[in-house]
């Protein structure tokens, strides 16, 4: 059996990625370790670090022939900006892709061709976001770049310790489910994950929380209304990536310092959660909860 690694990145579809990519200079101070264009998938795309977590914002190339028919640009025509598949390192793709080819969950490479077995190990293949309810990506530890967690020495320290948002690191990523029940489908049986929690806020939503890889925490949440963010959601955009949350040290100081910024939110219980117009299309949450 293969085994799912960490978090290689979440990917958020963008309309302009130097506007974002400023954003995310001036609020979070990420490291970018890539910022490149690929004219092979028509877009362009940074990766970027808050703490130990990854994000991936990406831009259709417009300019370029025939963009919106490619992945990113079918994407962005239909939802806008908007969280689009969640990446993990493997330990082995070739075994990645025969188990879940097995479980008829199918597979594609960047441009969109169908795979069945890898054509290099070191690669990578996404998933039919119907057959897993979200768009994943697989992918071995790339040789075109370094990420700076894998190599030695890598520290959090600054984040959690010098940024005023004091992020320790990703609480948990949320998924949208029209039936709870198929989140075991995709999380246990296909990815081997375990369930950690279970959770349900009266009129708005029933979660599994499941322990995914070496560091990830994805809620599965099916709505109990369209009136809600995760229900409008939901009819907009269908069954996908909904938010992202991070752990904070200390919420208090985190508001204070977005609302220095000129940061909207708004208080949900023991979270806060960013304007999702200022966030380009992103639910981004902050919270002192822990989960496990």
């Amino acid at each position: 059996m293969f085994k799912v690694g960490k978090e290689f990145h979440l990917l958020h579809v963008v309309s302009d990625l130097d506007v974002v990519d400023g954003w995310y200079d001036e609020i979070f101070a990420v490291r970018r370790f890539v910022r490149n264009t690929m004219k092979a998938a028509m877009r362009k795309a940074s990766l970027v670090l808050i703490g130990d977590f990854v994000l991936e914002p990406a831009q259709p190339l417009r300019h370029m022939q025939g963009w919106e028919r490619s992945a990113l640009g079918r994407f962005y025509s239909k939802y806008g900006q908007h969280f689009h598949s969640i990446a993990w390192y493997v330990d082995d793709l070739t075994e990645m892709c025969l188990r879940l080819t097995e479980q008829k969950i199918r597979l594609f490479d960047m441009v969109g061709n169908a795979v069945i077995k890898p054509s290099r190990r070191d690669g990578a293949v996404w998933t039919h976001p119907q057959d897993t309810h979200a768009a994943f990506e697989f992918a071995a530890v790339p040789k075109f770049f370094i990420d700076p967690r894998l190599q030695p020495g890598w520290t959090t320290d600054y984040w959690r310790d010098r940024h005023p948002l004091g992020i320790e690191g990703a609480s948990h990523m949320t998924v949208l489910f029209r039936n709870l029940e198929d989140s075991r489908l995709v999380y246990e049986k296909a990815l081997g994950a375990e369930v950690i929690h279970h959770g349900q806020i009266p009129g708005r939503k029933r979660s599994l929380y499941f322990a995914v890889g070496e560091d990830t925490v994805v809620e599965a949440a099916q709505p109990l209304s369209s009136t809600t963010p995760e229900g409008k959601d939901l009819a907009r955009a269908g069954e996908g990536i909904f938010s992202v949350t991070f752990k904070t040290r200390n919420l208090e100081r985190a508001a204070d310092y977005l609302r220095s910024k000129a940061q909207e939110f708004t208080e949900e219980g023991d979270s806060l959660v960013l304007n999702s117009d200022q966030a380009f299309g992103m639910t981004i949450g902050f919270t002192e909860s822990n989960l496990r």
